[in-house]
């Protein structure tokens, strides 16, 4: 545990540093503050020597490791390809099915830009259904590496797309 004048300081400082680092991958500013304030709770609570050596890395951490658990969880909420479960029987005319022929086209050629480890790992997840352990196995990587590279390609295929719908 710390006392309250210096954990106030360091929340002054590194808040706003923890904030701008989030303001680049959560839209909605309630959301980051929350985030902020959880790590800062966790950090009050350790025990670790180390967080206390170097407050800011450890803040970071947390927050890397929240937004991961988050990601984690909206995964699990999402189908696998949600334009692969529908097909052109499903869709009321011509430019309906246009559309969703665009959408996977969109779909495809962001996995495509993906850098190559993380295309791997997720089309290992995605496609071949594998799941963490058994990626990490078969790439001799981590289980942490595998969260990582799933909820970059997450990140950048959203991007790609709403880059692409401008």
């Amino acid at each position: 545990m710390c006392d309250t004048v210096k954990l106030e300081a360091l929340y002054r400082r590194e808040a706003p540093k923890l904030r701008s680092f989030l303001r680049r991958r959560i839209w909605l500013e309630d959301d980051r503050e929350d985030l902020v304030q959880e790590a800062f709770t966790r950090l009050a609570a350790s025990r670790s020597s180390f967080a206390w050596t170097n407050p800011g890395a450890y803040l970071h951490g947390i927050v890397r490791h929240l937004l991961a658990d988050r990601v984690r969880a909206w995964v699990k909420t999402q189908s696998i390809d949600p334009l692969a479960s529908a097909t052109t029987q499903d869709v009321a005319g011509p430019d309906a099915a246009a559309e969703l022929n665009d959408m996977r086209e969109q779909y495809r050629l962001a996995v495509d830009g993906l850098p190559p480890r993380t295309k791997e790992v997720y089309l290992l997840h995605r496609a071949d259904e594998l799941g963490y352990r058994q990626i990490a196995d078969q790439l001799n990587i981590s289980i942490r590496t595998v969260e990582w590279h799933v909820a970059e390609a997450i990140v950048r295929i959203g991007k790609s797309i709403r880059k692409a719908n401008g």
